[in-house]
């Protein structure tokens, strides 16, 4: 299938140069005309698939998409379980479920690869998704926040999903039923190492205990469980989630509301044109309503929660 789409992709290059010196082409914008970034070969109004052919040279494999994300996979961004051959814990991306895993298998699709035949992949830290230098995938996704800090190290997508942090703890906590954020000066509250979760600790709530760092959700969780801390701070649909299956008695106390809206985005190494065809399968996926059904599916009533004013 990918080498159908360079060959279309290679021909209507070659018609956009021959109509160059065709005064008749590009009378009604059509034609050579190139995207704003002018660095890729894509033309103005392209496809997310023709601007995959078209950096076909950009991807890690020629015949394949190579997608980084964190080993364990957690719900409800991965769903389906663990694949028979699978080294990812908890869920297998390859499934194609959970919201990341459905919008892996929707993104792929519109860059041209067959799901999930055509994708692999790849497990990679959280810090790693967004540290300098070459990656080992085309793109990474991990519910990783577009910080503008960040964005030094690497290249972002634009959006695939709107997010707000929130705060879990458990039932007859000195923390459950607070309100107001004044109501959490006192308490002792975690958060993986390197996230957002952790800057709303320590920027938002600024508790007077020093707040509890761990290197991975499932250790602040177990912690939460033991009673070691009064709560952590996840992102409001993985807080639906830790109450729901890993903490039978957690809650989910509230939600921050930030001055600029929080989002997920893609991770791409540092000048990746690639970056541009993902953009691209997004904006379809948005534009015909495939993404709406996605989080209707995996995330519809995981976004309900009060704020924590």
């Amino acid at each position: 299938m990918r080498k159908v789409l360079v060959l279309l992709a290679t021909s209507g290059l070659l018609l956009a140069a021959c109509a160059e010196d065709d005064p008749t082409v590009g009378a009604t914008g059509g034609g050579g005309e190139t995207s704003e970034t002018g660095a890729t070969g894509a033309t103005a109004g392209a496809t997310a698939a023709d601007c995959a052919a078209a950096n076909e040279a950009a991807f890690l494999s020629g015949d394949a998409l190579t997608v980084g994300t964190g080993n364990p996979a957690f719900p409800p961004w991965w769903e389906g379980g663990e694949g028979q051959d699978s080294e990812f814990e908890f869920n297998d991306p390859a499934n194609g479920e959970g919201y990341e895993g459905a919008v892996v298998a929707a993104v792929a699709d519109r860059l041209g690869f067959t799901f999930p035949d055509q994708v692999t992949f790849v497990p990679v830290g959280f810090n790693k998704s967004f540290a300098p230098g070459d990656k080992p995938f085309d793109f990474v996704l991990q519910q990783i926040s577009y910080l503008p800090e960040r964005d030094e190290a690497v290249d972002f997508s634009e959006s695939y999903y709107d997010v707000n942090q929130a705060l879990v703890s458990t039932q007859g906590s000195a923390i459950d039923g607070a309100t107001t954020i004044a109501e959490l000066a006192d308490a002792t509250l975690g958060a993986p190492i390197g996230t957002t979760s952790l800057a709303v600790i320590e920027d938002v709530i600024q508790p007077s205990a020093e707040p509890q760092v761990y290197d991975d959700l499932a250790a602040a969780v177990q912690d939460l469980k033991s009673g070691a801390i009064d709560g952590i701070v996840v992102d409001l649909p993985t807080a639906f989630f830790v109450t729901a299956v890993q903490i039978p008695k957690g809650v989910v106390v509230g939600q921050f509301e930030s001055e600029s809206q929080e989002y997920f985005a893609m991770a791409f190494e540092t000048g990746s044109p690639l970056v541009e065809c993902v953009n691209l399968a997004l904006q379809e996926i948005k534009d015909d309503g495939t993404l709406d059904a996605i989080h209707d599916e995996w995330l519809a009533g995981n976004t309900n929660a009060p704020f924590l004013t």
